[in-house]
């Protein structure tokens, strides 16, 4: 019969493959390029989906649901062109950018959904109480917003750090990120 558990673990292998390929570079450039495409996407998209959800710009979540789906290969070859002439190739910068563009989306589109279920009678008891829009947003919606603001953050973490593609094409070698880095070992 297959044993399926082995009699005895060879750990030093493991260890030899992480020290041979540098894992521990492109798990910083992971976190790098996710931990910021994920806090710009939440500091864009928070306000924009309260705007959307509290003005019922329709229009405006129809183009967001666009930019959702439309395939982020689609913008590949454009990025790519920019990114070149700019001079930006091999650097954290136009990955961290490519990942906003899938992240940016999917917070917008979470937080419109929230905006829309939260109680519009608090934030205009705040009016009343002479708060600005802004500190309305601020002091009401943020802090009630704290939920989809998590769920919002999970899945804009989870879509840039799998992201593969823009990894593939817009990476140096220096600056590739874990999953392209474990596809190429």
């Amino acid at each position: 019969p297959p044993i399926l558990i082995p009699e005895r673990f060879a750990w030093k292998n493991y260890a030899s493959v992480i020290e041979s390929n540098r894992f521990g570079l492109f798990f910083v450039n992971s976190l790098i390029v996710t931990g910021s495409a994920t806090l710009l996407a939440l500091a864009i998209g928070v306000p924009a989906g309260y705007g959307i959800a509290r003005m019922k710009a329709v229009k405006a979540a129809v183009i967001v649901l666009i930019a959702r789906m439309t395939p982020g290969l689609s913008y590949l070859i454009p990025l790519f062109l920019i990114f070149q002439w700019l001079g930006l190739m091999g650097t954290l910068l136009p990955q961290i950018i490519a990942h906003l563009v899938i992240t940016v989306p999917i917070v917008i589109w979470i937080m419109i959904g929230y905006f829309e279920t939260t109680p519009m009678e608090l934030e205009e008891a705040a009016v009343i109480d002479g708060a600005t829009r802004w500190q309305v947003f601020r002091h009401v919606a943020l802090p009630i917003a704290k939920p989809g603001m998590a769920v919002a953050f999970i899945l804009a973490v989870i879509f840039s750090w799998n992201n593969f593609v823009f990894g593939v094409v817009l990476a140096g070698r220096e600056t590739r990120t874990l999953p392209v880095a474990v596809y190429n070992m």
